[in-house]
């Protein structure tokens, strides 16, 4: 953190003003989030999602994995122990995952949980942001260390982090994909990339902007290991839990007093919620074929913003994807007024769980998507052209 105070000071280390001020933003925002964090991970902890999660394939295991969706089985258990009505959605994939946790007492398994989300965080940032070149200066570094700091001072990412959600993993498949695909290790990023089938709203259109970036192998990665994931989760619940599911998804959705940050949730159901909802997968599609092949980080930032735009399910925590947006897209040294847009939304991003600020928020989606075309399109005339076509060797990319 020293480094951040001395970017601008000189020999003397002395921070300036324009360091100074953000830097103090972020420690005041941060030391409130963890207040927030506090409170809840241990004032509440049974009443935190991650007790869904790890109520789910308990119920799985004894009973069949249908009856996890059933809210006639599922939900008198929850509220007698927490007092909640959130019922079970993730695909049966993640209660697989988390059955060696769900045997465990449940305070052990939490704070295992809570560490492991944590740390999705930290390689996040570890392989889209840090870079390991030694000649990197004290302000260069201290810049990579404030975008941290800006995470966790966010509080829909601090959010997700105190009730347990899963979304830095889906997040952190996206990030290995990405890494993975710098390495020229096309099948095994989409392998790692279809992780995001647990949960999926935030990141869906993911593989479809690789293929329209003409990532072939990935994709081809990506359907090996979904397609199995789906066929076995079919066959583990049958026609019976999808209808458990439905009707599930129903109880969630008319929860009283419970808030979406979708564009359907905001603007209402019908012609303009559609409307939008094409636009973003048009924008997408553009984008990811505009973008130069060696870019990558362009095709994922935009199918992370258009699957916000576009998935009727959004919550607050499930913003933290734009984060990754911002981290992949600033990789890429936009213009200064794409910068500027990022820290302009930081505002409203902060407050996105208060019900004014969903419509700006809305807004900032939009803005940030329709930017990558400007970006997209300089980046195509600037870089130069790759030699390997789709199909053949991918050309490795700057870690």
């Amino acid at each position: 953190m020293a480094a951040l105070w001395r970017k601008a000071g000189g020999s003397r280390g002395a921070p300036s003003l324009r360091t100074a001020a953000p830097v103090t933003v972020l420690l005041v925002l941060f030391a409130y989030n963890l207040i927030q964090y506090v409170t809840l991970a241990f004032q509440t902890p049974r009443q935190l999602d991650f007790y869904v999660f790890w109520l789910a394939p308990r119920i799985g295991l004894a009973q069949g994995w249908a009856q996890m969706y059933n809210p006639a089985r599922f939900l008198p258990e929850l509220v007698a122990q927490t007092g909640n009505w959130l019922p079970y959605l993730n695909p049966p994939v993640f209660a697989w995952l988390l059955l060696p946790l769900s045997l465990l007492p449940y305070p052990v398994a939490l704070v295992i949980w809570n560490a492991l989300i944590l740390g999705c965080l930290v390689v996040i940032w570890r392989v889209t942001v840090w870079r390991a070149a030694p000649t990197l200066t004290l302000s260069q570094r201290g810049r990579e260390i404030l975008l941290l700091l800006a995470a966790l001072a966010l509080y829909p990412v601090v959010l997700g982090l105190a009730l347990g959600q899963v979304t830095m993993v889906v997040l952190l498949a996206v990030a290995l994909c990405y890494w993975l695909m710098g390495r020229d290790r096309p099948l095994l990023a989409g392998l790692v990339l279809a992780l995001i089938v647990i949960k999926p709203q935030a990141a869906f259109l993911v593989p479809i902007a690789l293929l329209a970036a003409r990532r072939y192998r990935v994709c081809l990665g990506f359907a090996l290991a979904v397609i199995p994931m789906a066929a076995l989760s079919l066959l583990a619940v049958g026609r019976q839990g999808i209808d458990y599911w439905l009707a599930s998804v129903a109880v969630n959705y008319n929860h009283p007093g419970f808030k979406f940050n979708s564009v359907s949730w905001i603007l209402g159901p019908g012609v303009p919620a559609i409307a939008v909802g094409l636009a973003a997968v048009a924008v997408t599609l553009y984008v990811s074929w505009k973008a130069p092949f060696k870019d990558v980080e362009l095709p994922i930032a935009a199918g992370l913003i258009g699957s916000l735009l576009v998935t009727p399910y959004v919550t607050v925590h499930d913003l933290s994807a734009l984060v990754l947006a911002a981290w992949l897209v600033l990789r890429l040294d936009p213009a200064r007024w794409i910068t500027a847009l990022l820290v302009v939304g930081y505002v409203p991003l902060f407050l996105a769980n208060a019900n004014f600020a969903h419509l700006p928020v809305l807004l900032l989606e939009g803005a940030f998507l329709v930017s990558l075309v400007g970006l997209a399109r300089v980046r195509a005339k600037t870089v130069r052209p790759q030699q390997n076509v789709a199909g053949r060797s991918q050309p490795r990319l700057a870690s």
